[in-house]
């Protein structure tokens, strides 16, 4: 998710409806649906609402005239809060971000209160687990201007594969996905690549076996006599 601040420059401040001393994280996401500016924001996706922003009495609507662009702060039954012990024991899922470091206009930061353990920086700037931010740091570890031992480019790739690998079971969870759908994909495009790279010679076999089948039959000689 962007964080652009005009996106959340109209808000006044934020309600929690649970303690927040009770969450090292929280998700963050944004709504333009909201039909108003103060009104509890409805939550209808996995998990429970812990918190959302109010607007300012004199917000604009967004590009839909009565929608206004609002944040949610939210819990999966999965996270940390939940389960200590789960998948995110140490790392946060995408949308996570220490809601101490949240107020109106202010976009939510990852802390090592929220990760569980020192931040995957050698800068020790907060970073997001996002996803694609994880894997630019696997293919391009040494950017300009930094030094990195080969102890902590290790280390910091172990953290990368973590993160990785807890972004992807954060995803098969809000993604319902069966076997045999998994299964049944995976066939499907491996039988449209072998199609596509053998095509001619599917056609000139079907073309055999229906010139085969559509072949007349030899006429015996004739015995009428002249």
């Amino acid at each position: 998710m962007s964080k652009d601040p005009v996106d959340i420059q109209h808000e006044e401040r934020i309600v929690w409806t649970e303690n927040i001393d009770g969450f090292d994280y929280v998700r963050e996401s944004l709504t333009t649906e909201a039909g108003t500016r103060a009104r509890p924001v409805p939550w209808h996706g996995a998990g429970r609402r812990v918190g959302y922003a109010i607007l300012k009495r004199d917000a604009p609507s967004n590009d839909s005239p009565g929608r206004f662009t609002r944040r949610i702060f939210w819990v999966k039954e999965h996270d940390r809060s939940e389960r200590p012990d789960g998948v995110y024991k140490t790392a946060t899922p995408s949308e996570g971000v220490d809601p101490r470091t949240v107020a109106p206009g202010v976009w939510g930061e990852v802390t090592e209160r929220a990760w569980g353990g020192p931040l995957p920086s050698s800068s020790g700037t907060p970073v997001s687990a996002t996803l694609q931010e994880e894997m630019a740091r696997v293919h391009h570890p040494d950017q300009p201007g930094a030094s990195r031992s080969a102890a902590a480019s290790s280390k910091e790739t172990r953290a990368v594969e973590q993160g990785v690998t807890k972004a992807f079971a954060d995803w098969l969870y809000l993604h319902e996905v069966s076997v045999p759908e998994a299964l049944g994909a995976a066939v499907g495009e491996e039988f449209k690549r072998w199609l596509w790279a053998n095509n001619e010679e599917l056609i000139a076999a079907i073309a055999n076996v229906v010139a085969r089948r559509t072949t007349l039959p030899e006429q015996p000689p004739s015995t009428n006599e002249q």
